[in-house]
């Protein structure tokens, strides 16, 4: 077994590693969706040519979204809308 730490000889980045692993997800990605994401990746390594459900590289959108739905969003979209 290893020795407790003592939390004030961490530095700020470890501290702010430490309290983000303690279960809290980050950003909006649940664990349900980054399970889709990784089995979506496994997939397009796994099978090439097989359509994989993002909508960009940048961004993954899980659930119905489908290959396009973003784009095709965004290209309807006007300054005035809320997506």
């Amino acid at each position: 077994m290893n020795a407790p730490m003592d939390p004030s000889t961490f530095s700020a980045v470890a501290q702010a590693e430490a309290s983000t692993e303690a279960g809290v997800n980050f950003a909006y990605l649940d664990e349900r969706t980054k399970r889709m994401i990784r089995r979506a990746i496994l997939k397009a390594v796994a099978i090439p040519g097989h359509q994989v459900p993002f909508g960009s590289r940048e961004m993954p959108l899980p659930y119905g979204w489908g290959t396009g739905g973003i784009q095709v969003t965004a290209a309807v979209i006007g300054p005035n809308d809320t997506l």
